[in-house]
């Protein structure tokens, strides 16, 4: 009786592995069937979605996209974002021209949770995750014609799209070890390796449209530069540093292992000159700034700090004094002096600099 009893309770497991495992097929069927059908729908609406937020300037394209409707995943493979010089060549006959043109790589972008359903029928597009892994990004400047006056739009990002979409939400983006190249026309002017960004709880919807608490509609924008080297525009110095981290929500900017080092030795690098000048070899270990408003620095292209803090660092000057004596103002090495030669108005309420050996 035992023995009976024992081959009807496996005979009863195998039954509800049997039907689970009917389901799973199922709906894994399903899935791959739906993620098919809604695979031209997908690349015609993200194209055609580009295109018309830019205005025809940008147009995307990509070689696959691989949906996984039940984990709620998509990859774009082989992706890239760039201009048409041709609007771009119209839009400078009407003086509307943008500045600056873009051009972004990238072979996989990765969406996590992403609600297809939602997004088609009820208009909320709800994200937890967008990751651009190792992009390539080309910001390129052009003089353009000044553009006219025109009434600016004061209706918030929100307002803008809200016949198309009711909100969207998504958890992070990410830019991970992206690499940036900055060009002035044909000319390349700066590298930076390395990049990565992280914007963290992004809201657009009736209610997040007034969050003063947000800044460019998410709760946190963070990013970090490792092991950045350029040369100084005299290319007689190397600038270095270790790492650099900043948060625009928190409005602070961290460095650690600044250095700019001469290319030539003392005696060498004194006669690059007809007269005395100051030979720096500069290594700060720390340099923290806090307070610093970078939405202003963005929309006006000011840039207010309220507290600079310099050191730890060495500090080693060497002067030839077999040279000539130079005629330039010394002062114009302190400090505050140096600030007033940035390219941006800036503002800095106060300046510390402690534990510098000289």
């Amino acid at each position: 009786m035992e023995k009976k009893s024992f081959y009807h309770k496996r005979k009863f497991w195998y039954w509800v592995g049997g039907i689970l495992g009917a389901i799973v097929l199922i709906l894994s069927l399903g899935a791959i069937i739906l993620s098919a059908k809604w695979k031209p729908l997908l690349t015609e609406k993200i194209k055609e979605g580009v295109t018309n937020a830019s205005n025809g300037l940008y147009k995307v394209s990509f070689k696959d996209i691989h949906l996984n409707l039940l984990t709620g995943t998509a990859v774009i493979d082989s992706i890239s974002l760039m201009p048409d010089t041709s609007v771009f060549e119209e839009l400078k006959v009407t003086k509307e021209a943008p500045t600056h043109l873009f051009r972004i790589k990238l072979a996989h972008l990765k969406i996590s949770r992403v609600g297809v359903l939602t997004a088609y029928f009820k208009k909320k597009v709800d994200l937890s995750a967008i990751i651009l892994d190792h992009p390539s990004i080309d910001m390129v400047y052009h003089k353009v014609p000044k553009r006219p006056d025109t009434a600016k739009d004061e209706r918030t990002l929100y307002q803008q799209i809200s016949k198309s979409l009711k909100s969207v939400s998504i958890g992070q983006i990410k830019v991970v070890d992206a690499d940036f190249d900055y060009y002035n026309g044909k000319k390349k002017l700066n590298q930076i390796k390395h990049l990565s960004i992280n914007v963290k709880d992004i809201l657009i919807d009736s209610a997040a449209q007034f969050d003063t608490t947000r800044v460019f509609h998410s709760k946190n924008i963070g990013f970090e530069l490792l092991g950045y080297t350029s040369e100084t525009k005299d290319r007689l110095y190397t600038l270095k540093l270790d790492t650099l981290k900043g948060s625009i929500t928190g409005k602070d900017l961290k460095i650690r292992g600044f250095k700019m080092e001469p290319k030539y030795p003392k005696i060498q690098f004194s006669r690059k000159y007809s007269e005395q000048k100051d030979r720096y070899d500069l290594n700060f270990k720390e340099i923290n700034l806090s307070g610093i408003d970078y939405v202003g620095l963005n929309s006006n292209g000011e840039l207010h700090v309220k507290e600079i803090n310099l050191g730890p660092a060495d500090v080693n000057v060497f002067m030839n004094r077999e040279l000539p004596p130079s005629r330039l103002d010394k002062s114009g090495n302190f400090p505050h002096m140096a600030l007033k030669r940035l390219p941006i108005p800036t503002i800095v309420e106060r300046l510390t600099i402690a534990k510098v050996d000289v």
